[in-house]
């Protein structure tokens, strides 16, 4: 680094981006809050304070069998016609996921983490079938939408944000070595998918490489930056200056790379998220016959 004008195509040719998705910290704090519950609940039901069959194992099971049948309450929103006025989709979704993780957890508690017959461990073998493919297909939607809640992304989309955040080459002519190992890490990824076939293995490697490129770079952008301007010992006004143009120079660095990940593999993750729609539907009528099966058997014997 020569002079401090040199970081100024950084700034200047920088396109504005879409402002990114709030992370749910709602949603997790959630899954924290049910988890410790269940494992209290299963410390506790050694002391057999309540029965599945007594009153209060009994409202437990009414409880979240009621909330794991709202769950088809989703699907039928999507596709009946009458329903598609009520209330936005994503509300729907919302309580959807809500009710796929309280209402499989009130079941545990109903059954005080015992199987106490064949009908009963069938249900809840189905049950935890479909709320455990729930999570995963969570994951993928969040994978092929913009954010939890938002619309289905496409492909065009993504590379329109990648093309729109600004030119490496460009912003990076005073570091060549980052510039280098940016573009490179774009046609590696770019290169490594292929449309219609699904490859894990891409999932793993690309994004894992991606985190450690952030790191290893955004060391080499401060080495390149401030290399020269404490031997030269730069005022007050020159380093703050530089401070927010490395600031913006890592926030770029670590979007980039994350927004090729996230093109490379989108085609994967979509592929993924259809063919857990394929499993994910069995395992609902699965859950739904053996929960009824289950009810009856508990009233008639």
């Amino acid at each position: 680094m020569t002079s401090q004008t040199s970081f100024k195509p950084a700034v200047d040719r920088r396109k504005p981006r879409q402002k990114n998705q709030p992370k749910d910290y709602g949603w997790t704090l959630y899954l924290i809050i049910i988890t410790l519950l269940m494992f209290a609940g299963f410390f506790i039901s050694h002391g057999h304070p309540y029965k599945p069959g007594d009153k209060v194992g009994y409202n437990l099971g009414l409880a979240g069998g009621l909330m794991i049948l709202t769950l088809l309450l989703y699907p039928m929103r999507k596709r009946i016609g009458i329903m598609k006025n009520w209330a936005p989709l994503p509300k729907w979704f919302k309580w959807h996921m809500a009710f796929g993780i309280l209402g499989p957890a009130l079941i545990m508690f109903h059954s005080a983490f015992t199987i106490g017959s064949i009908n009963a461990g069938v249900a809840l073998i189905c049950m935890l079938l479909v709320s455990g493919s729930g999570i995963f297909g969570r994951f993928f939607y969040t994978k092929i939408h913009c954010g939890l809640y938002g619309r289905h992304a496409t492909h065009k989309q993504l590379q329109e944000d990648l093309d729109g955040s600004g030119d490496v080459k460009s912003i990076f002519s005073f570091a060549p070595g980052i510039q280098k190992k940016l573009v490179e890490y774009h046609d590696y990824a770019i290169n490594s998918s292929i449309a219609g076939k699904v490859k894990v293995w891409n999932i793993l490697t690309l994004g894992i490489r991606a985190k450690w490129l952030s790191i290893v770079l955004i060391r080499a952008l401060e080495e390149a930056m401030y290399g020269d301007a404490h031997e030269k010992k730069w005022n007050d006004a020159q380093m703050k200056r530089l401070d927010e143009l490395f600031y913006q120079n890592e926030k770029f660095i670590r979007s980039y790379l994350y927004a090729v990940r996230d093109l490379a593999q989108f085609g994967t993750y979509e592929k993924l998220f259809s063919l857990w729609h394929i499993f994910h539907v069995p395992f609902v009528y699965m859950l739904v016959f053996s929960a009824i099966w289950h009810v009856i058997a508990v009233h008639m014997y």
